[in-house]
C-alpha cells in the first residue's frame, strides 16, 4: 500500500474515499466498500489534526486500511493552507488534478473547504462537470442510534468493549512493539510481552480483560492488564501487559496486536506478589470462559479485516 503525507504526488484512475476515518467502523466500510468495486484504485484521504483521545493513531489506522484492500493511504497535515483552502480549489486541485477521482464516495454530512463552505451538493455539481461521480452514503443506524466514531468513543471510555466492537466490526486493539517491563512475570509463571499506547490514544478504563493477540500472523487467546501496575512498587507508565496462552517465545522488538475482546474486571493493588499470581489464575480461567462464550477461540479473517 502506498502512504503519502504531502501534495507531492500524482494518481491515475482512482476511487476517492474521504473522512475522518477514526476507528474504520460499520459506516467507514461502506465507504471502502464503494471503492474497492470498479476496478479504480482505492484512495483512503483523510487529514492530520493534532487533537487526542483518537481511537487509532496513523499506524493503527494504516493496519486496517491495507487489510481492508486500501491501495493508497492518503494523511495530509491540516495547516494553515488547508484551513483556507476553498471548497472548489480542493476539488479541482486535489481530487481531479492530484488523484485523479473518478469516483469521490463520501457521507451524506461530508463538508469540506474554508470555513466548510462546501458540501455533498457541490461535489455533485462540480462532479457532473469535471468528470468524476459523486456517490454519498447515509448514515448507518445500530440500535437505534447513528454510528459514529463519537459514539464510540463514548463506549471505549465507558468500558463496554464488546458493545464498541460490534459497531467496529474489529474488536478495538492496541498495536505496539513489545518492550522490556519488569519481568516479574516470569518469576511467578506468567511471562507477559508489554507494550505502550500512543498518548493520544482513546483508552478504556484500567483494568483486565480477555484479549485475543495477532504475533506474526498467528493469533493467540490471552488475558491482559491495562494500567499502570500499582501492585508493583515505583512510577510505572501506563501499558498493556499480556499473558498469551499456549505461546512459547520470544516476542520482545516485535510487533503484536491486541484485541481487546471483553473486560474482566478493575486494575487493583494486590498485598503480594503471590496474591497477584492467585488472581493472575482466576483471571485467565475467566478470560478462556468468555471467550469461548462468545465463540471466539482464535481471530477470523473477518475480525482482522
Amino acid at each position: 500500500m502506498q502512504i503519502i503525507r504531502s501534495l507531492d504526488f500524482k494518481l491515475n484512475h482512482t476511487a476517492v474515499c474521504i473522512g475522518k476515518f477514526d476507528g474504520i467502523h460499520k459506516g467507514h466500510r461502506l465507504l471502502l466498500s464503494e471503492a474497492n468495486e470498479g476496478g479504480l484504485t482505492t484512495v483512503m484521504f483523510t487529514f492530520v489534526m493534532s487533537r487526542s483521545n483518537v481511537l487509532y493513531g496513523e499506524k493503527e489506522k494504516i493496519r486496517l486500511a491495507e487489510r481492508l484492500g486500501v491501495d493508497v493511504f492518503i494523511a495530509i497535515p491540516f495547516d494553515e493552507h488547508f484551513m483556507q483552502q476553498s471548497a472548489e480549489e480542493f476539488v479541482r486541485e486535489i481530487l481531479v488534478e492530484r488523484c485523479d477521482a473518478r469516483k469521490v464516495i463520501v457521507g451524506e454530512d461530508f463538508c469540506f473547504g474554508y470555513k466548510r463552505g462546501g458540501n455533498v451538493q457541490l461535489l455533485l455539481k462540480m462532479g457532473e462537470k469535471l468528470g468524476f461521480k459523486t456517490i454519498v452514503k447515509e448514515k448507518v443506524i445500530a440500535k437505534g442510534d447513528v454510528i459514529s466514531s463519537t459514539r464510540i468513543r463514548s463506549l471505549v471510555q465507558k468500558g463496554r468493549i464488546t458493545e464498541a466492537n460490534s459497531l467496529l466490526v474489529t474488536p478495538y486493539f492496541v498495536a505496539g512493539k513489545v518492550k522490556k517491563g519488569n519481568q516479574l512475570g516470569r518469576t511467578i509463571n506468567t511471562p507477559t510481552a508489554n507494550i505502550y499506547p500512543d498518548e493520544a490514544k482513546e483508552l478504556p478504563p484500567f483494568g483486565v480483560y480477555a484479549v485475543l493477540v495477532e504475533v506474526e500472523s498467528r493469533q493467540y487467546a490471552g488475558v491482559a492488564n491495562l494500567g499502570t501496575k500499582p501492585t508493583i512498587a515505583g512510577k510505572n507508565p501506563v501499558g498493556l501487559e499480556v499473558w498469551l496462552f499456549d505461546f512459547d517465545g520470544y516476542l520482545y522488538e516485535k510487533e503484536i496486536v491486541v484485541y481487546l475482546i471483553d473486560f474482566l474486571r478493575e486494575e487493583r493493588q494486590f498485598s503480594s506478589l503471590e496474591k497477584l499470581k492467585e488472581q493472575i489464575a482466576i483471571d485467565a480461567k475467566q478470560a478462556k470462559e468468555e471467550l469461548a462464550r462468545l465463540d471466539i477461540e482464535y481471530l477470523p479473517q473477518s475480525f482482522c479485516c
